[in-house]
C-alpha cells in the first residue's frame, strides 16, 4: 500500500547543517520549480493531454511530499526556525491527500450534515447533484449562491436504518403493485418515522450558525438533490422541494422527512423503472436561505431554438421565479448575443394588463412594488449583461451549455440552480473546411510562447495590468499581459483566454489557468506590442498561432470536444487530488491574512514559503561579524566616491589568498551586481560640489542619533556587497542615510526579484521626505510595488526576465548616485517633480516599456 512521507520527526527541533543561507534559498527555488512542474503535469493528465495509472498518482504524491517538507525544512532553517508552525498544516494536507489516492471519501464521507462553505462537485456522490454545483459555484468561482447547509446521503441512509426502512422498502419495490399502490405503501412506512438524535442535535447547530451568518432570514427553501440529478438522468421536476420553512429544526426536519418520502413517489418509480432498490439514487437535501427577490428566472446559455445562432436567452418575473420553472407564470424573454457587450437582439416584454386586470385607479404606467413601471422590462440593460457575464464564467468552468435559475435583489444575483442544457449534437466542420479558413486567415503570431492550458478561444483584446480592475475586465475577452502574476487570478476565471509576454508553464498564474480551463500561452515576448487592445482575435494555443479576426469554424471544432471527462469516475480521484494541491488562496504577501495557518494547499505552502525565503535572504546582511568575516572579503577598485568591500559566497580557487587585493568592475563575475556597478559606473551620475545645507539640517541630524536610523549591518560603517553568481545584496551607508538592493538573477523568470529599501538623510524631516518620495515616483516608474512610510521606503519587483533585471539594476546603480545628498536640496513641493525630470532626461528610461508590472 502507498504511504505518503509526512516526517512528523523534528517540527520543532533545530537541525544544524553547513548550508549557507544563499544555498537554502537556491534550494527553496529548485524544489519549488519541480513541485510546479509536477503539478503541471497532473493538470495536463486532467485536462485529458494523455492517459495515466494509480502509479502515477501514487509517484506524484510521494514526489511533492518529499518536495513540500524539503521547501519548508529549508525555509526554517534559512529564517531561524521562524514558520516551524507550517509543520502542522502540512502534515494535515497529507493525511488528507493520503485517504484520497488511497481511494478513501476523504474527510466528510461520514458527516450527516455538511454546511454548503465545504462543499465542491466532486462531492455528488455525499450531496446530490444540484448541491454540488452550487458549492462548485459560490466556494470556487466566487458566484453568489444561498447561504445553508446539505442533509447527506448519509443522513438518508442513516434515517432509513434508524427507521428499519431499508429492507422492508425493498420489498415493495419488487412487488407486482401499481407504482400508486407502491407509493401509498412507503408513505405508510413513513407515517412513523423518527429522525436519529444525533441527526436533530446537528440541524440544530447548522441553524444556529446559519441565524449567525444571516440574522436576516426568516424562511428557508428545503430543496432535494439526489444523486445522480442534473447528470446522466436529469429528474427535472420529479422531487418535491418545500419553499417557505420557518428557520426552526421541528419545522425544518418535517421539510426534510416530506422531500426524502417524494423519493419514491410514483412519478419518480415511473421514471427510474423497477429495477431499483432504496439505496440506488440517495437522497441529499439542501436547506438554504430564501432571499428576497425583486425578479428571478431561468437563463438559457444558447438558444435551443437555434443553438447555432451564438445566442442565449433569459426569461424572467418579479418576485421568486417558481412560476417560470414550473410553467406557470407568463415571464418576460430576451435574446442577447453571446459576445460582450451582449447586445439585446428580441426582447418579448409582459405588461400586467395581459397577466391579470389592474386594480381600481391603476393603469399600466403605475409602479411595481420593487420600484419598475407597468408595462416596462423587468431587468435593465446592465442587469442583462450582469446575468450574461454570470452564466458564461459558469458555462466555461463546466464546460457546456447551462440551464441557470437565478434570482436577483438589490446586492446582485443569486444563482438557484445549473444544470446542463442537453442539446442536439452539432456535428464538428469537416477538416477541408477549416484548412480553407487557416489559409485566408491572417497570423498576428507564430511559434511563440509555451503551452499552459489547451484551447481555442477568440474575443477582443483587453491588456492588463497591476491596476487592471478585475470587475472591469469583460467576460469572454482575450487577456493580454506583460507578466503571469498571481494577481491576475480574479482575471483568469472571465477570460476567454490569456497571453503573456514573460511566464512559465511552471509558474503560479499557470496552475491557475489550468484550474479554471482557460486557455493560456505564457512567454510570448511579443504579445503586449503586437496585439492591439479592442482588436478581435483568435487563439489556438495547441498550434501557437494568434489570427486576426473571429475564427468560428475553429472555435466550433473546439466547443465540439466531449467534456464528460469532468465527470468519469477514472478522473475524480486525480480532480480530487489536485482541489488540495494546484489552488492559491494566498496570494498578497502584504495582507495581514498571509499566514502559515490560512495555507489550505500544497501550493500556498510553497508560495507562502517562497515569499519568506526571499525576505529571509535580503536580511542576509544582517548576520553576525563573526559569520561575514568568515568569509574572503575584497575591496572593489573603481573610480566612483564611496568604497565598497565585496564578499563572494561562491568564490573560485583564484579568490581565496586575496582580502588584500582589490577587485576590479572586470572581474566581478555576479550577474546582478555587474550590472547594478554599469549603474554606479556612470561617471556623470555622481555630484561633484558638496550639497548646501541650513541650519535646521545641522540641528536635525544633531537629534537623530545614527543607531535609531537603522540597524547596522555587520560590516558597521562599510559599504558592503555579498554576491554570487545569481545573487546580490548591496548594503550602502553614504552619510546618514542607509540602502539596501536586493536581487536574484536567474534564468527562470519567476524565480527573479528585486528589493529595494532607503531610509534616513541629513537633512531636516521634510527634506528627507521629498527625497524618499522622488526615488519612490523613479521606481514606480520602473513599475516597482512602493511603500513610503515618512523618510523610509521599500520597494519590490519580480518575474522579470534577464534583460529586465539588467537593465533595472542599471538603472538603480544612476539612482543611487544621483539622490546621494540630495535631501539638502529638496527645498519645496516642487523638488520633487523637477529632479524627477531631470532624472528621466538623463537617463532616458521612461520611453522604455518592458519592466515590470508585478
Amino acid at each position: 500500500m502507498f504511504h505518503l512521507s509526512l516526517g512528523r520527526k523534528t517540527t520543532g527541533k533545530k537541525i544544524v547543517d553547513s548550508a549557507t543561507p544563499l544555498a537554502r534559498f537556491r534550494r527553496i527555488l529548485e524544489c519549488n520549480n519541480r513541485i510546479m512542474e509536477r503539478v503541471a503535469r497532473m493538470e495536463q493528465a486532467l485536462g485529458g493531454e494523455y492517459v495515466f495509472d494509480q502509479a502515477f498518482l501514487n509517484s506524484s504524491l510521494e514526489e511533492l511530499s518529499s518536495l513540500v517538507r524539503e521547501v519548508i525544512y529549508c525555509l526554517n532553517a534559512l529564517t531561524d526556525h521562524s514558520f516551524n508552525s507550517l509543520y502542522p498544516v502540512f502534515t494535515d494536507i497529507a493525511d488528507h491527500l493520503a485517504d484520497l489516492v488511497a481511494g478513501g471519501p476523504g474527510h466528510f464521507d461520514r458527516f450527516l450534515v455538511l454546511p454548503y462553505r465545504l462543499v465542491n462537485r466532486d462531492l455528488d456522490y455525499l450531496v446530490g447533484g444540484k448541491n454540488a454545483v452550487l458549492g462548485e459555484v459560490g466556494n470556487q468561482l466566487n458566484i453568489h449562491v444561498p447561504d445553508g447547509f446539505v442533509f447527506t446521503t448519509a443522513a438518508y441512509r442513516c434515517c432509513l436504518a434508524e427507521n428499519n426502512l431499508g429492507e422492508r422498502i425493498d420489498a415493495i419495490l419488487k412487488g407486482t403493485e401499481t407504482n400508486g399502490e407502491k407509493e401509498f405503501a412507503i408513505r405508510e412506512l413513513f407515517d412513523g418515522f423518527s429522525f436519529p438524535s444525533e441527526l436533530v442535535a446537528v440541524v440544530k447547530e447548522q441553524l444556529v450558525e446559519l441565524r449567525e451568518r444571516q440574522p436576516t432570514t426568516r424562511e428557508l427553501a428545503v430543496r432535494s438533490s439526489a444523486v445522480g440529478e442534473d447528470g446522466v438522468r436529469s429528474f427535472a421536476g420529479q422531487f418535491l422541494s418545500v419553499l417557505h420553512v420557518k428557520p426552526k429544526t421541528s419545522k425544518v426536519l418535517e421539510a426534510y422527512g416530506r422531500v426524502l418520502v417524494s423519493r419514491f413517489s410514483s412519478k419518480v418509480l415511473d421514471y427510474l423503472g423497477s429495477e431499483i432498490t432504496a439505496d440506488e439514487y440517495p437522497m441529499a437535501v439542501g436547506v438554504q436561505t430564501m432571499a428576497e427577490a425583486k425578479a428571478a428566472g431561468v437563463l438559457y446559455t444558447v438558444d435551443p431554438a437555434t443553438p447555432s445562432a451564438e445566442t442565449m436567452v433569459i426569461s424572467a418575473v418579479t418576485g421568486h421565479g417558481a412560476g417560470v420553472v414550473n410553467g406557470t407564470t407568463i415571464s418576460d424573454s430576451y435574446v442577447l448575443d453571446r459576445h460582450s457587450p451582449f447586445k439585446l437582439l428580441e426582447s418579448d416584454i409582459v405588461t400586467e394588463s395581459r397577466t391579470k386586470p389592474l386594480a381600481d385607479g391603476l393603469n399600466s404606467t403605475d409602479f411595481y412594488h420593487n420600484g419598475m413601471r407597468r408595462g416596462s422590462a423587468m431587468l435593465s440593460l446592465d442587469q442583462l449583461r450582469l446575468l450574461a457575464e454570470t452564466a458564461l464564467v459558469l458555462e466555461k468552468s463546466f464546460e457546456g451549455p447551462l440551464d441557470i435559475e437565478w434570482a436577483m435583489n438589490d446586492h446582485g444575483i443569486t444563482l438557484l440552480q445549473s444544470r446542463p442544457l442537453k442539446l442536439p449534437v452539432r456535428p464538428p466542420p469537416q477538416p477541408a473546411e477549416i484548412v480553407e479558413a487557416l489559409r485566408r486567415a491572417e497570423v498576428l503570431m507564430h511559434g511563440r510562447g509555451q503551452v499552459v492550458q489547451l484551447g481555442v478561444a477568440a474575443g477582443p483584446v483587453v491588456h492588463v495590468d497591476r491596476d487592471t480592475d478585475p470587475d472591469s475586465f469583460p467576460v469572454g475577452g482575450i487577456a493580454v499581459a506583460r507578466h503571469s502574476s498571481p494577481r491576475f487570478s480574479p482575471i483568469v476565471r472571465k477570460a476567454a483566454a490569456i497571453l503573456t509576454d514573460v511566464g512559465s508553464p511552471t509558474g503560479h498564474l499557470a496552475t491557475i489557468a489550468r484550474e479554471y480551463h482557460t486557455p493560456a500561452l505564457f512567454g510570448t515576448q511579443l504579445a503586449t506590442s503586437i496585439l492591439t487592445s479592442g482588436e478581435e482575435i483568435t487563439v489556438d494555443v495547441e498550434a501557437r498561432e494568434v489570427y486576426r479576426g473571429r475564427l468560428d469554424l475553429l472555435v466550433r471544432t473546439e466547443s465540439a470536444r466531449e467534456g464528460v471527462y469532468l465527470y468519469s469516475n477514472e478522473l475524480r480521484v486525480l480532480r480530487r487530488l489536485l482541489r488540495k494541491i494546484a489552488p492559491l488562496n494566498l496570494i498578497d504577501p502584504s495582507s495581514s491574512g498571509f499566514v502559515p495557518e490560512n495555507c489550505r494547499t500544497l501550493h500556498d505552502i510553497i508560495r507562502f514559503s517562497h515569499e519568506k525565503a526571499v525576505e529571509g535572504l535580503i536580511d542576509l546582511h544582517g548576520e553576525s561579524k563573526a559569520a561575514m568575516e568568515s568569509y574572503t572579503s575584497r575591496p572593489l577598485e573603481a573610480s566612483i566616491p564611496i568604497n565598497i568591500r565585496i564578499i563572494d559566497l561562491d568564490p573560485d580557487k583564484d579568490q581565496k589568498g586575496k582580502a588584500s587585493q582589490p577587485i576590479t568592475p572586470q572581474e566581478v563575475r555576479s550577474l546582478p551586481f555587474k550590472a547594478l556597478l554599469s549603474g554606479l559606473l556612470r561617471g556623470d551620475a555622481w555630484a561633484k560640489d558638496s550639497e548646501p545645507f541650513g541650519i535646521k539640517d545641522l540641528m536635525s541630524s544633531f537629534s537623530r542619533p545614527l543607531s535609531q536610523l537603522v540597524n547596522p549591518p555587520a560590516y558597521a560603517g562599510v559599504n558592503l556587497a555579498i554576491v554570487a553568481h545569481d545573487y546580490c545584496n548591496l548594503s550602502l551607508r553614504l552619510g546618514y542615510h542607509f540602502n539596501v538592493i536586493d536581487a536574484f538573477l536567474s534564468e527562470e523568470a519567476e524565480d527573479n526579484y528585486i528589493y529595494f529599501r532607503f531610509v534616513g538623510g541629513f537633512a531636516e524631516d521634510d527634506k528627507r521626505r521629498r527625497r524618499a518620495e522622488l526615488i519612490g515616483l523613479i521606481l514606480a516608474s520602473l513599475h516597482f510595488r512602493v511603500e513610503q512610510r515618512g523618510d523610509l521606503l521599500t520597494a519590490k519587483a519580480k518575474m522579470l526576465d534577464g534583460s529586465e533585471m539588467e537593465y533595472i539594476l542599471n538603472r538603480l546603480g544612476e539612482l543611487v548616485a544621483f539622490t546621494r545628498q540630495l535631501d539638502v536640496r529638496m527645498t519645496d513641493e516642487t523638488a520633487v517633480n523637477q529632479f524627477f525630470n531631470q532624472f528621466l532626461e538623463k537617463y532616458g528610461h521612461s520611453a522604455r516599456e518592458e519592466v515590470s508590472d508585478v
